[in-house]
């Protein structure tokens, strides 16, 4: 499961932006997930409350925000959004997408004290 691994780095992350911005606890993280970063929102938001115990992200909210990525159909050049990995082109069918932008995990919005 790396959605753990995933977590403890985003902790670290807010961990070092505390320091940088002197705040003392974070209240809610929202996360920018695109469907190249493969990772299951349940397995995430689980992940993150037992990465963050005992910091000062301790019982914040992790928020998940699925993102499209922009793909490019390789058979009928139609351009348009996928949700997922494994999505054909709503015009011919293809299954054969050039993936041109992905958000990946991106750190959005972080309320904090």
């Amino acid at each position: 499961m790396h959605e753990l691994s995933l977590c403890r780095t985003l902790v670290g992350i807010l961990e070092t932006q505390a320091g940088r911005h002197h705040y003392r606890r974070v209240r809610r993280v929202e996360l920018r997930v695109g469907p190249q970063a493969m990772v299951e929102p349940g397995a995430m938001v689980f992940s993150f409350g037992v990465a963050s115990r005992g910091t000062l992200a301790e019982g914040a909210v992790l928020e998940i925000r699925p993102v499209p990525a922009r793909v490019v159909c390789l058979d009928c050049t139609q351009e348009g959004e996928a949700e997922k990995l494994a999505e054909a082109c709503p015009v011919c069918g293809s299954y054969r997408l050039l993936w041109e932008e992905d958000a990946g995990l991106r750190l959005g919005e972080i309320e904090v004290d």
